[in-house]
């Protein structure tokens, strides 16, 4: 084919073929670009498409978690809140002055608070983010503590020294009931400690939400502008 493109005098079709055979590297190179464009547009595709799925996928994981919470931190302030209301106001006064819980409401409260989230600082234990684990934890020891001064500010009132199922010296009985009248001046701060505990759960509970929402309103926006 050189030696017939070298030929002075040629037809038109020998000099189309000609020009052809000078130019075919060029033109296969550039045949070869435009099929990879092709095939890089099409797995640029592929990609964003993908990249899209896995972000709608992940903004729903994120709402469920988000859903998941609220529900859940809703029905731990319905369970708790009642009870941390009642031990305030039996051991303070309307201007927040510390009073001698009596043995019928230190018993009362002993109900209401006897595995009222057990649920959840137990069952649920190390299901959360670590702050939030931290709090309960602390909740949970605040909440045990509450219980046991609640029992002893009772317990003396509604038990003799002596009957069938006790039988307790005098000097026994007279330490019993030297706790059983400290611990109910001492229950006013047990219940701030528990509240001061549920308070700081709460943070981190809205702490959670918060970040949790911040996630969400950053990925719809990436999905709105592409």
């Amino acid at each position: 084919m050189e030696a017939v493109c070298n030929q002075t005098e040629q037809g038109i079709l020998i000099c189309a073929v000609c020009l052809l055979y000078d130019f075919q590297t060029l033109i296969t190179g550039a045949l070869a670009v435009a099929i990879a464009a092709v095939g890089a547009r099409s797995v640029w595709r592929q990609l964003k498409d993908t990249n899209l799925q896995t972000r709608i996928s992940h903004r729903e994981t994120l709402a469920n978690l988000l859903r998941d919470a609220l529900l859940r931190f809703k029905k731990v302030e319905d369970a708790l809140t009642g009870p941390l209301d009642a031990a305030g106001r039996a051991t303070s006064s309307p201007i927040g002055e510390p009073l001698s819980i009596s043995p019928h409401d230190a018993h009362g409260l002993d109900q209401k608070f006897h595995g009222v989230l057990d649920w959840y600082l137990v069952d649920l234990a190390n299901t959360e983010h670590s702050d939030i684990e931290a709090q309960k934890s602390a909740l949970k020891e605040e909440i045990d503590s509450l219980s046991k001064i609640l029992q002893e500010a009772h317990w003396a009132a509604h038990n003799e020294q002596q009957d069938e199922d006790h039988n307790f010296s005098d000097d026994q009985w007279a330490a019993i009931l030297d706790r059983h009248e400290k611990a109910k001046v001492d229950a006013f701060q047990f219940v701030n400690n528990a509240e001061e505990a549920y308070r700081l759960l709460r943070e981190s509970q809205n702490d959670w939400v918060r970040s949790l929402r911040e996630k969400i309103a950053k990925l719809d926006l990436e999905l709105s502008t592409g």
